[in-house]
């Protein structure tokens, strides 16, 4: 029985120190296995078990407990330190500030997040995050921005995701509530701190396509990421009398349709596309506009929006891509966005442009060298951005680079560096500018003037990741 015991003893070490994942999930297995091999009785690996139930339940992790259905659980989340200018100067039409006016913003500001993810029995996952910001497209607090000093009025707790999702069907994964974006997609398009709220529903799948020679096969991910999302809920939703007010009594929808593939030519070497067409239902109550020289659904009005930020006469599709390779030993990427709104004419009609129909496309192209990993790795990106005034959403589109503004185009550089596996440095600075002089530029941003001739930004990052 030398050897049983041996292996008991080297066992029972093993999993002692093991986490928590690997006591729930492994340490059966593995007393199974060795019962069938005849290494150990079934008697010596009740013993064992229950030796390893009594010491694990000594230790810190094995005091906390977790419901039966729970087969997994991570705890992680984000503290970020920022120093921010953002500066942006007036320009024509100059209707809501005189042209060549210059607002700065100078601001301290911290992020933290904490989220939790596990899975269930029976292929069922379920995500939840907490936030200080009550912004949809930012989670940072402004030092100093409440009553103070060192107030506390805006460092509140709020729920940036809550969601449960579904994966026993091969290769398919369904989830439902706030949930991160489930597109494959870039900063022109979508704010990275945008939770969607709705149904999501994504497919991937592998395929080895032969090649001649010895290159062996060519492994394709296909996928496919649909998204429905309540974009604004109507209240209320039955208006009462006989002559009603007007209300629109459905609520708004935002729809993703996304297909696409990744072609992994080697280990190191990909390209990667994912055609999308977002288009919206519904008029909602708070994100529409009203038709220039017509009733609007608010009866017996007439109103012309310039700059604005409703959904109407959206049918976008989009096209992100990417091509990822080496250098020596450092992985690097080129990429791009390419975007045209098919509604365009209507959107600039609807805005009281009806001359302006052409300002229909957004596109981005830069690329990247380095990633960052672990302790001394670093990074450098840069990239150019050009959207046009009807082309986007602008109520989605990124709230830094460009001020969340539409009708803008300018440049972007990042770069990153590890102090250490968890902390990490980073640096931001973009600089943009008005395209169209005769429009105004759509979006509602931090830089109070509008249009926004001219911008500017800078953001200096300290990161920790656990």
């Amino acid at each position: 029985m030398f050897i049983p015991r041996f292996i008991l003893i080297a066992l029972a070490g093993l999993l002692a120190f093991s986490p928590l994942a690997l006591q729930a999930q492994e340490a059966g297995a593995l007393l199974d296995l060795l019962v069938r091999k005849g290494i150990v009785t079934d008697q010596e690996a009740e013993e064992i078990r229950t030796e390893l139930t009594k010491d694990f339940a000594a230790t810190p992790a094995g005091k906390m407990k977790l419901s039966t259905p729970i087969t997994e659980l991570e705890l992680y989340g984000d503290l970020r330190a920022r120093y921010e200018i953002r500066q942006g100067e007036s320009g024509p039409p100059g209707t809501l500030a005189n042209r060549g006016d210059t607002l700065q913003r100078n601001r301290h500001r911290y992020r933290l997040r904490l989220g939790i993810r596990g899975t269930l029995m029976d292929d069922w996952f379920f995500g939840l995050r907490l936030e200080p910001s009550t912004s949809n497209r930012s989670s940072n607090v402004t030092f100093g921005d409440d009553a103070g000093p060192f107030g506390k009025g805006n460092d509140s707790i709020n729920v940036g995701q809550a969601y449960i999702g579904y994966r026993g069907i091969r290769g398919l994964t369904l989830t439902a509530g706030k949930m991160p974006i489930p597109f494959v997609t870039t900063s022109m398009v979508w704010d990275g701190d945008l939770n969607p709220e709705g149904l999501a529903q994504q497919y991937k799948r592998t395929v080895a396509i032969p090649r001649g020679g010895e290159a062996g096969p060519l492994n394709v991910d296909l996928f496919a990421n649909f998204g429905q999302f309540v974009y604004d809920d109507t209240n209320p939703e039955n208006p009462i009398g006989p002559a009603p007010g007007g209300i629109p009594n459905t609520d708004a929808y935002l729809l993703g349709w996304q297909v696409g593939a990744k072609f992994n030519f080697t280990k190191d070497m990909y390209f990667q596309m994912a055609p999308t067409i977002y288009n919206y239902t519904g008029t909602g109550d708070s994100f529409f506009t009203h038709y220039s020289g017509e009733p609007s659904f608010r009866r017996g009005t007439t109103t012309v929006v310039r700059n604005q930020t409703g959904v109407n006469s959206l049918l976008v599709f989009n096209m992100p891509a990417e091509f990822g390779f080496k250098i020596g030993e450092l992985p690097a990427r080129v990429f791009s966005d390419f975007a045209v709104n098919l509604d365009a004419e209507d959107r600039a009609q609807a805005a009281g442009r009806p001359d302006k129909g052409d300002e229909r496309y957004a596109y981005q192209v830069g690329a990247s060298i380095g990633r960052i990993r672990a302790k001394k790795d670093w990074q450098l990106a840069a990239f150019w951005q050009h959207t046009e005034q009807y082309a986007l959403d602008p109520n989605l589109v990124d709230s830094d680079l460009f001020d969340s503004r539409v009708n803008m185009e300018g440049f972007v550089i990042q770069a990153g560096y590890a102090l250490s596996d968890a902390v990490t440095f980073n640096l931001t600075y973009a600089n943009a500018r008005q395209i169209d002089l005769g429009l105004g530029t759509g979006g509602v941003g931090d830089i109070g003037v509008n249009p926004l001739r001219k911008y500017q930004l800078f953001q200096a990052d300290l990161n920790l990741r656990f």
